[in-house]
């Protein structure tokens, strides 16, 4: 068995163990989570998903450039559809057309409706100063980076570990799902070279997920000092 072949296998291994332990956390389910990552570890690049360049010095001139371009297009593309529906939409409630008013609202609910969709965290990558993010604009993979500082500041937490960002925002993933998307639909991303390819990459800062208007919570944490038995109750670890 070839390496790459190996690192795929090691890379599932990672996930499945991590599905396993969301099901039935207990002290075993998280040791096989660890020992799983562990055995990823070594086959980690120097630099994968979770370690990447800085400022994009892998890509030339000319492909920021064309990302450039491409961006502009997708906000002017976003823009053409919905500018009618705006107009009409004033129009109509300036004649306060209430049946108008909900026919455009419902039209324009559906064109602004979330680009992005099928995300998941991803947990084989070695910087635990980043969570990452994937999901999927069609069948192009866009990337998202958290820092986990900014988790600890928004959540008030100290010393997040690796596994612990991954948990809070799994636990919330719906919501930073819906933030990751606004930004990426405001054109607000950066292509990030990776294996041969470039994706585009969705950078949140703090001030993204605090004015996002979600409801966060890393109550999640909260039962890291003990195990949930079958009864529901909390068995001290």
């Amino acid at each position: 068995m070839n390496t790459d072949d190996e690192r795929e296998q090691a890379t599932a291994a990672v996930d499945r163990a991590w599905r396993t332990m969301k099901e039935s956390w207990t002290p075993e389910t998280e040791t096989s989570y660890d020992l799983a990552y562990a055995n990823w570890k070594q086959f980690g690049l120097p630099r994968s998903v979770g370690r990447p360049l800085s400022g994009d010095q892998s890509l030339s001139s000319t492909e920021r450039a064309q990302a450039a371009r491409a961006r502009q297009k997708q906000s002017a593309d976003r823009w053409e559809r919905v500018a009618p529906l705006i107009q009409n939409l004033r129009r109509a409630v300036e004649a306060q057309d209430i049946q108008t008013i909900v026919q455009l609202a419902n039209s324009l609910t559906m064109e602004t409706a979330m680009a992005l969709t099928n995300f998941n965290v991803v947990h084989a990558q070695p910087d635990s100063d980043f969570v990452v993010l994937h999901g999927w604009d069609g069948k192009q993979m866009v990337l998202a980076f958290i820092p986990t500082t900014h988790l600890e500041d928004h959540f008030r937490r100290r010393r997040l570990s690796g596994k612990e960002a991954n948990l809070v925002v799994d636990r919330n993933l719906e919501a930073f799902a819906r933030i990751v998307s606004a930004k990426y639909e405001r054109g607000e991303y950066r292509p990030y070279s990776r294996a041969g390819s470039t994706l585009p990459r969705v950078d949140l800062t703090l001030e993204d997920i605090e004015t996002s208007g979600e409801e966060l919570t890393s109550s999640v944490l909260d039962l890291g000092a003990g195990w949930v038995a079958p009864d529901g109750t909390i068995v001290p670890a």
